[in-house]
């Protein structure tokens, strides 16, 4: 996939991101004694990270992931019906490394086979 289109798809999620972040009174599925809410956070920035990964170097990836984490969950403070949760901050940080390290464990891999 061409650097063009990745970045298109990087922006365009990212845009989903603060849409989804911050649609007034969003409610999520209740499931009893299970925070559905911090899965979600965790998928929207796993799949951050996913677009991130061949674009940007270490420190681009986890500045520009954790910045838009941190802003996605910083807008919900203006939003009505919306709050602003530390723990979703937590889980969408843990979806970027998570991505991250997949992403990094296939490339090590794939290094080492081809050395063989």
């Amino acid at each position: 996939m061409k650097n063009n289109v990745r970045i298109i798809l990087l922006i365009f999620w990212i845009v989903v991101i603060f849409i989804l972040t911050g649609y007034p009174s969003l409610e999520t599925p209740k499931i009893e004694e299970f925070p559905v809410d911090k899965l979600y956070h965790f998928l929207i920035f796993f799949i951050l990270g996913v677009f991130e990964y061949r674009l940007l170097k270490t420190y681009l990836f986890f500045l520009l992931g954790c910045s838009v984490v941190i802003i996605a969950e910083l807008q919900q403070l203006l939003i009505p019906g919306r709050d602003f949760e530390i723990l979703d901050i937590f889980a969408g940080v843990i979806g970027l490394l998570i991505a991250y390290i997949i992403f990094k464990w296939r490339s090590t891999l794939k290094n080492e086979i081809s050395k063989t």
